[in-house]
């Protein structure tokens, strides 16, 4: 726990951003149970933003950790890959829907 009281925000939202969109869409799936409720219209659309803002700010969190890359690039090479997964694993993603 001392270890992570150490950390600069970029890598504790590195560490966030990929838990919370795991937690989104395992949100996601087990919503489909409540379809037809008011809970599966409120929580599928609180899921998808959720997921929406969490690619965002993966983008926009590895661009100030590539910042942060000048001084030290071998080190926080592997929080840059952590913290740009979720980004990639869209753009992967939707570049492979596109041409299928």
């Amino acid at each position: 726990m001392k270890k992570f009281k150490n950390l600069h925000e970029t890598q504790k939202f590195a560490i966030a951003i990929p838990i919370l969109f795991v937690i989104s869409g395992a949100t996601r799936h087990y919503l489909e149970n409540f379809r037809g409720t008011l809970t599966y219209a409120y929580g599928a659309t609180f899921t998808l933003f959720l997921s929406l803002f969490l690619v965002v700010f993966s983008f926009v969190n590895s661009i100030l950790i590539v910042k942060d890359l000048r001084l030290k690039f071998v080190p926080k090479s592997l929080w840059l890959l952590l913290n740009a997964s979720i980004f990639l694993y869209m753009f992967i993603a939707m570049t492979i829907a596109m041409f299928t």
